[in-house]
């Protein structure tokens, strides 16, 4: 009669796990015709530091993200108005020309298109100079443009303005006003 205990040995390692199933004499276990015994390798961990360096990076991301859908809000009523669709096809412009469906990304005005803007405006930083050196009154699109970018790539919130209390954000004449007082000093 057979004797129907057996040994499994396991060898983990940082990359790998290793097994094998023998009897009591130590010969490989069959099963379905098969010995038993393999490896399943695997990608090693990463250190603290590197999951803190992609988690930094990710939170990072997500509060620039949130930066420009608060912008987004601030603006949206003078935008709206301007050009219902605006935020639309600047959501559409990441997609192939023919996945959206749209001629033109940014401006799709009859008298102002993406052409003429990056004509005007060849990089963001013309436009960012443009706003601030002409005093004359501007499209509220390419002020938008300009903010965007400022606050995604520069920008922070470290104030004390509560997420409960965002009215209190969108009076920005206190804000220009201290802003002016700074500048002509």
């Amino acid at each position: 009669m057979a004797d129907s205990g057996y040994f499994l040995g396991i060898d983990i390692g940082t990359n790998s796990i290793g097994y094998a199933a023998t009897d009591s004499e130590y010969t490989l276990k069959k099963l379905h015709g098969e010995p038993v015994w393999g490896v399943h390798l695997f990608d090693s961990a990463l250190t603290c530091s590197e999951r803190r360096t992609f988690r930094t990076a990710r939170r990072r991301l997500e509060r620039r993200k949130q930066r420009i859908r608060l912008l987004r809000e601030l603006m949206a009523e003078e935008i709206y108005k301007k050009d219902p669709d605006f935020f639309i096809r600047q959501d559409k412009s990441a997609l192939y020309a023919e996945d959206c469906g749209e001629r033109y990304s940014l401006f799709n005005d009859p008298s102002y298109t993406d052409k003429q803007y990056h004509e005007q405006y060849p990089t963001i930083h013309h436009l960012i100079c443009g706003l601030m050196e002409n005093t004359a009154e501007h499209d509220v699109r390419l002020v938008y443009l300009a903010c965007a970018w400022l606050i995604a790539h520069r920008g922070h919130f470290l104030s004390d303005i509560s997420m409960d209390n965002i009215e209190a954000a969108s009076d920005f004449s206190e804000v220009y006003s201290g802003l002016t007082d700074m500048l002509v000093r």
